[in-house]
């Protein structure tokens, strides 16, 4: 593989680690402080450490994030 080849493979790869979330989440009459209370104690809850990441942002199971929230009373909806 080319010096060239690996620079751009590698300039792909921390393109798409710099990916946001991938939902938001909705609770109508919720305050600002509760819902970064909840999104942490969900954040926590998916945080898998044995997970390889070059972003600890992408060491969340988004799937156990967002039904977390959900059970949290909150809606999920697709990030912008």
């Amino acid at each position: 593989m080319s010096s060239r080849t690996a620079t751009l493979l590698l300039g792909a790869l921390l393109v798409g680690g710099c990916a946001g979330p991938q939902w938001a989440y909705d609770r109508p009459g919720v305050t600002a402080a509760r819902h970064d209370h909840d999104l942490e104690t969900c954040r926590r809850e998916a945080f898998r450490p044995d997970q390889f990441a070059l972003f600890a942002s992408q060491r969340y199971d988004e799937d156990v994030l967002r039904r977390c929230m959900e059970r949290k009373g909150y809606t999920a909806l697709p990030a912008r």
